[in-house]
């Protein structure tokens, strides 16, 4: 069993050593957008969401209303950053005067229907 676990190793250290070739000497590190709030910006790698990258973002229950806090909560968020921000909803339902008031003006929103049924989630 020894010798599987050292394959194994052997077999991951190779690996590693592909993936750091092709990402290439100066791979950047992301930069991050904080949530401002140490108690989630702890639990976030690198304290916050990573820019250039796909957040799913869901409110804690089933309601309007909670979605309707969780799009506003980082619709804020969003709204301390430049340029555009592609906007994902698996409803229709997103509501451009309550970003704009959280300081999202809606002519950075880009706006994109996303389908539960077709990317396989159940709703």
């Amino acid at each position: 069993m020894t010798t599987s676990v050292a394959t194994s190793n052997a077999v991951l250290d190779e690996l590693r050593e592909k993936i750091a070739s092709l990402e290439g000497a100066g791979s950047r590190r992301r930069s991050v957008l904080p949530f401002g709030v140490s108690e989630i910006d702890a639990q976030l790698p690198g304290g916050g969401l990573a820019f250039g990258a796909l957040h799913e973002v869901a409110g804690g229950g089933n309601g309007a209303i909670d979605g309707a806090a969780a799009a506003l909560f980082i619709g804020g968020i969003a709204a301390r950053t430049t340029g555009k921000v592609v906007w994902c909803p698996t409803r229709f339902d997103l509501f451009f005067p309550a970003l704009a008031q959280v300081g999202l003006h809606p002519d950075r929103v880009i706006p994109c229907r996303a389908s539960a049924a077709r990317a396989g989630w159940q709703n």
